[in-house]
């Protein structure tokens, strides 16, 4: 279910794409943001969205600061800070080294005369952050399958099968007939207007690859079908789902059908696609001021 209009939200400033580690985690009586119980200020928001604005990073309309400016650079400091979480829980962090490489990067790359300082430290620890990420190893086969049968979006990956109807209680006639037994693949060949359905059995895959990650959902996906497909359980047929489509079920394969695609996905950029699914599975609030938290995109969002 692609929707070519979808991106995923990013900073817009060259120099800030990929930060990920947030420098102040000090506990505010109101927080721009929260994830997992972890503030992030407002002062350190708004003050980082002021030196880019000075700095000639971000653009300014009629003497203000769009909306959507603000909406990334938050984003950005909500990743900074899931990124922490997981090293943590992944018992790796950022070393001196990491600093000193993204250092010696900017210097030589980057015109940073109008950054100041906070600013300059702050590009430096959060690009080091990516660094850290990268050292982290796939989880062990057990955890593997302990996490996907919890949460399957927490690995970062989507292994899913869906089919898509105009009415909704077409839907409902085919979730009534899965919960008698019949089998999701042949339902889809039966029921979905998808082209090839009988072949795929409405399977959603990768090239090579029975699942997909779960940043191709978020920045190609109808976000109404992947905010479905976030709360689905393994061997559950979830639904009726609206999109823009029509009405889906969405059923996340069982682990046996595809733990070595998912072992074969996680063998690349392993601590990115897991950040993924970290973000996508925590606890995120943000301060109604700036707009709201959307998993299916990964992205602040405006109320």
């Amino acid at each position: 279910m692609k929707s070519n209009n979808k991106t995923r939200a990013r900073l817009t400033s060259s120099f800030l794409v990929g930060l990920l580690i947030i420098s102040s985690c000090g506990a505010t009586s109101n927080p721009a943001a929260k994830i997992n119980g972890e503030e992030i200020s407002r002062e350190e928001l708004e003050q980082t969205i002021t030196e880019l604005s000075d700095a000639g990073q971000t653009p300014v309309v009629d003497g203000e600061i769009a909306g959507d400016t603000a909406r990334s650079v938050l984003g950005a400091l909500i990743q900074g800070q899931a990124s922490l979480q997981l090293l943590a829980d992944y018992d790796q962090q950022i070393t001196q080294e990491d600093r000193d490489s993204v250092k010696s990067s900017l210097s030589q790359n980057t015109d940073t005369a109008e950054f100041t300082d906070h600013l300059k430290d702050l590009i430096i620890n959060l690009n080091a952050g990516t660094l850290a990420l990268a050292r982290i190893l796939p989880p062990d086969a057990k955890t593997v399958a302990t996490m996907y049968e919890k949460a399957p979006s927490s690995l970062g990956v989507m292994c899913i099968r869906h089919l898509v109807v105009k009415e909704e209680a077409k839907a409902k006639e085919a979730l009534k007939k899965f919960s008698n037994g019949a089998d999701f693949a042949t339902l889809a060949g039966e029921y979905s207007i998808e082209p090839n359905a009988k072949q795929s059995g409405g399977a959603l895959s990768g090239a090579d690859n029975a699942c997909m990650k779960l940043s191709e959902y978020q920045s190609g996906f109808d976000a109404l079908f992947t905010a479905g497909a976030l709360l689905a359980k393994p061997g559950v047929a979830f639904g009726p789902v609206k999109s823009s489509f029509g009405y889906h079920l969405i059923y996340v394969r069982p682990f046996v059908e595809v733990a070595e695609d998912i072992s074969t996905l996680l063998t690349t950029a392993t601590g990115e696609t897991l950040l993924d699914g970290y973000i996508a599975t925590s606890k995120i609030v943000i301060d109604s001021a700036y707009g709201r938290w959307d998993a299916a995109s990964g992205a602040v969002v405006t109320n």
